[in-house]
């Protein structure tokens, strides 16, 4: 009897280890050799590279293997040996070009050309540059190297007329940045193109090594993805494009270049467009009181000059007079217009027109003065706690009695509910009043508007919808959990497998 306990103990014990084995973390393998990080990088054939050298060996310069001819032919009298190539420097280094010539003669010549501009030929200087040497093998030598030394340098022997191009580039910040409009530079100064030439460009370039990148700004802000498509605005590399030119496409386009070293630098162009005027803020409808004084206002741009702004009731263009007051003047960088309707009457509740005319054409927008309430629009918006919080904004001279909030999913109809309303809601000074109202709305888009209704009767139309994409509900007790340090599946399985084991053998016992 006691043996078979002592079996089972030992069966019970077995197993629970190799359960327990198996759902604990596996270390991870370990290797022998070292990783390519700590061996300090580099492959197989780069250690065998370096091997062939001592510490205080230099290694062979594969750009000078490449720079003169390999095997140059002794049974000629005099050639060339350098070959066209590149050489890198920094700002304020020296550095040396060389023009190694084989067997030169007593006739023989060398000549030395920035591009097309002569440098030196023979031992006499053709430029006035303190920094040139030339040297006794022919080498031209750079002093305190500068951006602009950035260039192609030609090394030409007579009369064996074999020429070298060394082409020097120098690393360094961005500089002499341009914008240019055609073949014109526009460098910070300002351009100015006809509405209907639809499609305007401009190219940013600098000078540089490494060659510099170049980004866009319109208005103070950076030409993003989004930015430049809400636009209209396409962006490609260093040039900017607009495909179909319009009145808000005029202001301040900033072009900034950089490579990496040093700061950057920027340029920018002021884009004036010649077009027929453009209203940029009006109000289709106006909120008045019988007995108050009305203000009409119109902003406006026009690009040329303005030469007549008017205010007409139906085809009466209106006059200053003790009925009407206008106003010419400027806010928020615009031009403006106001007509003040004094001491309204129920005969001036009708449309107004605000019309602008330039030597290019004319432009005109509607405002209707009436006693119904204004437009309700949405001035806040948070989403808390499972709901949309909402506050509106009605203009009402007359005490407001409704307002409702329509809302409709993307495929489903609108559902009204209604605001409370009282005098609380009105601000204390004006005809302004601000209405709260929380919608509890499911998962998905949404589309919210309102209207409001005042002793007159329901506001002249509905704002446009606003669209809400509302998220989905989590728990943070759930989300809590998940994020703690909870047990493995595989180690709660081993866990629930031990006791049932250990409850069996008790059984047993």
């Amino acid at each position: 009897m006691c043996q078979e306990r002592v079996i089972k103990l030992l069966i019970f014990g077995f197993i629970a280890g190799l359960l327990l084995q198996e759902s604990s973390p596996q270390p991870a393998s370990s290797s022998s050799s070292l990783s390519k990080e700590r061996r300090g990088g580099g492959s197989a054939l780069d250690d065998d590279y370096e091997d062939d050298y001592d510490d205080d060996d230099e290694l062979p310069s594969k750009e000078s293997a490449d720079n003169e001819i390999s095997n140059p032919n002794p049974s000629l009298a005099t050639q060339l040996l350098t070959r066209n190539h590149t050489i890198e420097t920094e700002l304020d280094d020296t550095v040396t070009l060389p023009c190694r010539i084989q067997n030169p003669e007593s006739n023989t010549i060398v000549m030395w050309y920035n591009t097309s501009n002569l440098l030196y030929i023979r031992t006499n200087n053709h430029t006035n540059d303190p920094r040139l040497v030339l040297g006794k093998d022919s080498s031209l030598t750079l002093r305190h190297v500068q951006a602009t030394d950035d260039s192609i340098y030609k090394c030409t022997v007579l009369p064996i007329q074999q020429s070298a191009f060394i082409t020097l580039k120098v690393r360094g910040p961005p500089y002499n940045i341009q914008i240019t409009h055609g073949k014109n530079d526009y460098t910070n100064r300002e351009v100015e193109i006809q509405q209907h030439d639809r499609k305007f460009v401009i190219h940013c370039g600098a000078s540089g090594y490494p060659t510099p990148s170049v980004t866009w700004s319109f208005k103070g802000k950076h030409l993003d993805d989004a930015y430049a498509k809400h636009t209209g605005i396409v962006i490609r590399k260093e040039f900017l494009e607009i495909h179909d030119v319009k009145a808000h496409h005029a202001g301040d386009y900033e072009c900034m270049a950089q490579n990496g070293v040093g700061e950057p630098v920027s340029a920018s162009v002021s884009v004036q467009i010649k077009s027929r005027p453009a209203i940029v803020k009006h109000v289709e409808y106006l909120n008045t009181a019988v007995g108050e004084n009305a203000e009409l206002v119109c902003l406006y741009h026009s690009n040329p000059e303005a030469r007549k702004v008017q205010w007409l009731r139906g085809d009466e263009p209106l006059r200053n007079s003790a009925k009407y007051s206008i106003v010419e003047d400027r806010h928020n960088h615009h031009q403006r217009t106001r007509l003040t309707v004094r001491n309204v009457e129920q005969k001036d509740l009708v449309a107004y027109v605000c019309k602008v005319e330039n030597a290019l054409g004319e432009s005109s927008a509607k405002t209707i003065l009436g006693l119904l309430p204004g437009s309700a629009h949405l001035v806040d918006s948070n989403f808390s706690n499972g709901l949309l919080h909402t506050v509106w904004r009605v203009r009402s001279a007359q005490p407001l009695s409704d307002l409702q909030i329509l809302y409709k999913g993307e495929n489903t109809k609108y559902t009204t509910i209604d605001a409370t309303i009282s005098e609380q809601n009105k601000e204390e000074s004006g005809d302004v009043w601000n209405i709260k109202r929380s919608l509890r709305l499911p998962e998905g888009e949404w589309f919210v508007t309102a209207r409001a209704r005042n002793t007159e009767g329901w506001a002249f139309s509905e704002t446009v919808p606003v669209q809400f994409q509302i998220p989905s509900e989590v728990s943070l007790e759930t989300q809590g959990l998940a994020e703690s340090g909870s047990p493995s599946v595989a180690q709660s399985v081993s866990l629930g497998l031990c006791l049932l084991l250990f409850s069996l053998i008790c059984r047993l016992f």
